[in-house]
């Protein structure tokens, strides 16, 4: 079975991440405990705010579990989730902020040891047709075999630690891609290859909307239980 994979934007009131993050510290040593199809629990501070989390109002959480039942029926409804969403009240300007996709492609841990990323990259895409985005992920799935067998010939010496793509499953023309370096000169690097180059330039046409936005780890869940 396919996992479930979420995209998830915390907003916060200015200077209150603080607040929030010691929330989720009781709620992830719940959680590794004892949810154990919660198997990614993985944030990114905006790159804006990387000289200060507190500051940040908004984060990225990206999150895997067994099914969309792990994370409805047992994440979101136990008592600690419920303790959680209280503490948070105050720090929030927006309640729960979801998206919901499957994995087409890609790798999330190219070694399977989680080194430390210095840099990731969240990039929407919004197709112009379903027959759209059956090209674009095509084409994606291409590129990210190809990443995906150098970095294991290499040994990983681009520093590409994730990259994956996925399709949208509230809608039919989304499309999401995440990648992880080891730090920013290796992720400016990736982006001007010309096999990169040269998806963007053949899909150009299937794409009406691109939202590209870089972060930093926060330090805090896990990329994987491994």
């Amino acid at each position: 079975m396919d996992d479930f994979y979420l995209f998830a934007n915390c907003n916060f009131v200015p200077d209150q991440y603080a607040a929030w993050q010691a929330a989720y510290d009781d709620l992830a040593t719940y959680v590794y405990a004892n949810e154990h199809t919660t198997k990614t629990y993985y944030f990114g501070i905006p790159i804006d705010y990387a000289h200060d989390f507190n500051a940040t109002t908004s984060m990225l959480a990206f999150e895997v579990y067994g099914r969309r039942e792990d994370l409805y029926t047992t994440h979101l409804s136990s008592p600690a989730m419920a303790t959680f969403l209280k503490r948070i009240e105050p720090t929030t300007t927006t309640n729960l902020d979801l998206a919901h996709y499957r994995l087409i492609a890609g790798f999330l841990d190219n070694n399977g040891d989680a080194p430390p990323a210095g840099i990731l990259q969240d990039t929407r895409l919004t197709c112009v047709s379903p027959s759209a985005r059956c090209s674009v992920l095509a084409s994606l799935t291409d590129l990210l075999n190809n990443v995906h067998e150098e970095e294991k010939h290499n040994g990983g010496k681009n520093g590409v630690l994730t990259y994956m793509a996925f399709e949208c499953l509230d809608d039919d023309v989304g499309v999401r891609i995440l990648g992880r370096w080891r730090d920013r000169k290796d992720m400016e690097i990736f982006v001007r290859r010309g096999d990169v180059d040269r998806f963007w330039q053949g899909q150009k046409p299937q794409i009406s909307r691109m939202e590209q936005r870089c972060y930093v780890p926060n330090g805090k869940g896990w990329l994987h239980r491994g």
